[in-house]
């Protein structure tokens, strides 16, 4: 059996904000589902952040319903798993489990298997890295639970980062994931890996749209042979994915390069995003040069004021980024910001804060997570 395997689709990025730039991810999302139709496959699996707001706005749950329908309209069967990006902080039902409601799709995030056919499937929702303890338990029941299942193809799904590929971005090792598998159907790093883990092969296909300017501007969908005695993993190079540049420029050049952009315009079938970033004495107004620009252009430009040694925002900031940004630079470091306002934070929210508090900051502390 082949089987389509994508994760990080996103949808519903930039709703509310830019509506070019919000069709992207429904564009790559609609080219992965014709992808899977047009080769055949008889399952697709996603691997969580299907949206990219647990809160999405209506466009992304009706792109994504149709979609899957689509497929389930053709026989294939559509089973994912949730992301961060899917799971509110407020308890509640997940707007991608609409699916399983329409039956259009079956949730396996619970680590419940399924079969399909030849091939029996399992998977978790994301854990956080302050839930490790409990992910490796479950993992344990997940594994016990498949194998009571013979003669069928065994595929692990996770949204989980892996150490050994990216470091501390991680939150497991393959140490702490059973090999018991034939195939690990990863998400939640937007480049494309593949790993061995003991005789098995896993894959993260990355995101199906690039979603942040550090992330790679090529995107795919992996196509999975589970008939040969180890998988045989094809990808697939997704077309609709929208091109980028990153220039950096003095002011006093800006006017002339604007101009020369705009008489030397490529002809691509969309129009590629432009970073440019500008070195300044003062500040000044970007919106003029990037109105020039708009027809052929989706253009950010970031005046750096050299005598300041900072970058000066015209367009409001990004909140969260920003809360980031100060708290890293209180702590120290990414690994304590990211410690602070991803865990510790929601361990203050308890009624019991101080006694909470006290305990987990003692527990991270003994796990040498955090000096």
């Amino acid at each position: 059996m082949i089987i389509g395997h994508l994760s990080d689709t996103h949808l519903g990025a930039y709703a509310g904000k830019d509506d070019e730039r919000e069709q992207d991810y429904y564009d790559a999302f609609q080219e992965a589902v014709e992808i899977f139709i047009r080769d055949h496959v008889r399952l697709v699996v996603h691997a969580g952040d299907i949206l990219h707001s647990s809160k999405p706005y209506g466009t992304a749950m009706r792109v994504l319903v149709e979609g899957v329908k689509r497929l389930h309209d053709k026989g294939i069967r559509f089973v994912f798993t949730l992301g961060e990006h899917d799971i509110s902080n407020i308890p509640s039902t997940p707007h991608p489990c609409i699916l399983n409601v329409l039956g259009f799709a079956n949730y396996i995030g619970t680590g419940e298997p399924l079969v399909v056919e030849d091939i029996i499937i399992a998977g978790l929702h994301k854990y956080k890295k302050i839930e490790k303890e409990r992910f490796c338990e479950k993992i344990k029941e997940v594994a016990k639970r498949v194998k009571q299942i013979d003669g069928k193809r065994k595929v692990l799904v996770l949204h989980q980062g892996l150490t050994e590929l990216r470091g501390f971005v991680g939150e497991i090792s393959k140490d702490d994931i059973p090999a018991d598998f034939d195939y690990y159907a990863m998400g939640h790093f937007h480049t494309s890996h593949e790993f061995r883990h003991g005789s098995s092969l896993g894959s993260y296909p990355g995101a199906t749209h690039w979603v942040d300017w550090n992330d790679p501007e090529t995107s795919f969908v992996n196509l999975v042979d589970l008939s040969a005695d180890e998988p045989e993993i094809s990808k697939v190079k997704l077309e609709s994915v929208r091109p980028r540049m990153e220039k950096h420029v003095r002011f006093e050049e800006l006017e002339t390069f604007v101009q020369k952009l705009t008489s030397s315009v490529h002809r691509d079938r969309k129009k590629p995003c432009l970073l440019i970033t500008v070195d300044a004495s003062k500040p000044f107004d970007p919106k003029p040069f990037e109105g020039s620009l708009s027809a052929f252009y989706i253009t950010t430009i970031k005046p750096v004021l050299k005598e300041m040694g900072k970058e000066v925002l015209h367009e409001a900031p990004d909140v969260d980024a920003e809360l980031m940004r100060l708290t890293e630079v209180v702590l120290g470091s990414r690994e304590k910001a990211e410690f602070a306002l991803f865990e510790l934070l929601k361990v203050l929210n308890d009624e019991d804060w101080r006694r909470g508090a006290l305990e987990f900051v003692w527990k991270t502390f003994k796990e040498g997570r955090v000096g």
